[in-house]
């Protein structure tokens, strides 16, 4: 290997190392990530520009003055550069300019409501900013959320309705209904689908774990069927075409035990990110505090689960590696 190549890899480890949301906090700075950028032949200074020619023009459409020049990167602007306090000693209401790429706003105290929602805006539009910078999102994903952030819309309950999985529902009622509806009978099947595995699987190592699986599968099928029948709903019949076409590789009797986990793996490479849309709607959940703790409990189950493939498929991979174990396994 090259001393360049060394070089590259040296730099490029740290990001390979680390998960698609990280680059959302500061785990790693403005620096770092232009330097990863150009080690993969981008150019930070062009994606900068045009984050902020699309922030400029969707805040202009929606009446809101942004800062357009150049200048330092918005995640490196601090707390106390952002809001600026202006004490009054003569006992009036002191207020807050917000600075934030929406433009500088005049905030009083005793509207707290509307100064923690701006901020809020304001903090979304950074991390959107800084996954956009950092290659994670794309130009049209980037403003389709920026048009979201400009209409107030983002998760949980807005005046236009109930934000939860990238959709706006009537209600938070509705949003729970249309859950129920695509998971009662995907989990279902989810569970049919691996216990057809289990009947044919040779690897006691798989076997065991698949029947911890097939219950956990078979019981949220009929919990959250139960649910949406409390709820006044009606249970699908059949799972969708989408759910079981991407369930089949299980039942497939010429595909060996540890490549359906390499296929699983591969699918969902990130289990805390693969589930954290779930404890999100959890969180987002209100009213129905049923259906909130079975969200929550399910999350918790499908997570485990994921977990419990990745580190098997890790292990049993490196065994087939070494030999030790048989490769149609």
């Amino acid at each position: 290997m090259s001393r360049k190549a060394s070089k590259n890899n040296g730099k490029l480890g740290k990001f390979e190392e680390l998960r698609a949301e990280d680059f959302l906090t500061d785990a790693c700075s403005a620096e770092e990530i232009a330097e990863y950028l150009r080690a993969l032949g981008g150019d930070p200074r062009e994606m900068d520009e045009r984050a902020r020619a699309l922030g400029a023009e969707i805040a202009g459409r929606a009446g809101l003055q942004g800062p357009t020049q150049a200048g330092p990167a918005l995640e490196n602007v601090s707390e106390r550069d952002s809001l600026q306090g202006i004490s009054e000693s003569d006992g009036k209401l002191s207020e807050h300019f917000l600075a934030s790429p929406f433009g500088p706003v005049t905030v009083a105290r005793r509207n707290e409501r509307s100064s923690e929602e701006f901020m809020k805006r304001d903090f979304e539009f950074r991390q959107l900013l800084r996954a956009y910078r950092s290659g994670i999102i794309s130009d049209q994903t980037f403003e389709s959320e920026m048009k979201n952030l400009e209409m107030g819309v983002t998760n949980g309950t807005t005046a236009a309705g109930f934000r939860a999985f990238g959709t706006t529902y009537a209600s938070e009622r509705e949003a729970v209904i249309k859950f129920l509806e695509a998971v009662a009978p995907a989990e279902t099947a989810g569970g049919e689908a691996v216990g057809e595995w289990l009947k044919t699987c040779k690897l006691d190592c798989i076997k065991g774990g698949l029947k911890m699986v097939v219950e956990r599968e078979s019981y949220h099928g009929r919990a959250f069927a139960q649910r949406l029948r409390e709820l006044g709903g009606t249970v699908p019949q059949n799972a969708s075409p989408q759910i079981r076409e991407s369930i089949d590789y299980l039942c497939d009797t010429g595909m060996s035990d540890l490549a359906k986990l390499q296929k699983g793996v591969m699918r969902y490479p990130n289990p805390e990110e693969t589930i954290r849309p779930l404890f999100e709607f959890a969180d987002l959940i209100k009213e129905d505090q049923q259906t909130k703790e079975m969200v929550k409990l399910f999350a918790q189950d499908e997570l485990s689960t994921l977990k419990w493939q990745h580190n098997l498929c890790t292990v049993l991979t490196e065994m087939q590696k070494n030999g030790q174990l048989d490769a149609a396994a």
